[in-house]
């Protein structure tokens, strides 16, 4: 649990934390008072989905009511803009109001591939400046590593990849591109097993009908193995490593665009 702190910088570098660790919250801010308030406008907290909050809006009663606003919001996925009266309801007596607005913020959608190949690279770069967290996952310390992918998060398992996969896989674009047929099908099946907003695998129409083949004889109904984007992208673009990569990162733009709060 995040400790209760009052700075409002640690507050923000806080909030960055979350963000990158994918985590959702909701940050309620104070725009507005007039009368005898607790808090002045610009006072901020963060509300977690556990009940934990950073910061404070005013404490007591007032600060409960904030609170199961920003569970409301949470639950719709939506910001809202609440009006609160500190009288007997908040259980306060100075009769001061405050406005307060409540931001929902998503887990970040997060893009796992698997593969630290040609193509790979080519991806992570096109999609370095589009907002979206990138992991590659490859046990080749000399094809994964800090030069290569200086920004990216870095696994050097892939049993560890498909565990990162199921911590948000509603929220999680997973790309399956290994140097082995083999170890992409391993990839794959245990990818299938989350509810994975998206599973690509790079290769031909020929590749899936060979691992459509696979997938059935290993127990996968039809719903799952139809999840398998294959071949990836949003159109033939030919075989050179950059063009394939932009047409990936076309398809996983779309796809992110889909889980966008509305």
């Amino acid at each position: 649990m995040v400790p209760l702190i009052e700075c409002d910088r640690d507050l923000l570098r806080v909030v960055l934390e979350l963000m990158d660790r994918g985590e959702a919250f909701v940050l309620a801010t104070v725009v507005r008072t007039q009368g005898s308030t607790p808090r002045d406008a610009g006072a901020r907290m963060i509300w977690r989905p556990d009940g934990s909050i950073v910061g404070t809006v005013g404490g007591g009663q007032f600060e409960l009511m904030v609170m199961d606003a920003a569970q409301q919001c949470f639950s719709a996925r939506a910001h809202a803009m609440e009006h609160f009266v500190l009288g007997a309801e908040a259980g306060q007596c100075c009769g001061g109001t405050m406005d307060v607005f409540l931001e929902y913020h998503a887990p970040g959608v997060r893009v796992v591939i698997f593969g630290a190949g040609h193509v790979s690279l080519a991806l992570a770069r096109v999609l370095a400046s589009t907002g979206l967290s990138v992991a590659i996952v490859d046990d080749r310390c000399d094809w994964n590593n800090a030069e290569r992918f200086p920004t990216e998060e870095r696994v050097l398992s892939f049993d560890e990849g498909v565990a990162l996969v199921s911590r948000e896989p509603e929220r999680t674009l997973a790309c399956i591109m290994t140097c082995s047929h083999d170890t992409d099908f391993e990839i794959l099946c245990g990818v299938l097993k989350h509810p994975t907003h998206f599973v690509g695998l790079i290769g031909s129409r020929s590749k899936r009908a060979c691992f459509v083949t696979r997938l059935s004889a290993a127990g996968f109904d039809e719903n799952a193995i139809l999840r398998v984007r294959c071949p990836i992208g949003v159109g033939d673009t030919g075989k050179e490593p950059h063009a394939v990569a932009i047409s990936i990162a076309a398809q996983l733009l779309i796809e992110a665009k889909s889980l966008a709060p509305a």
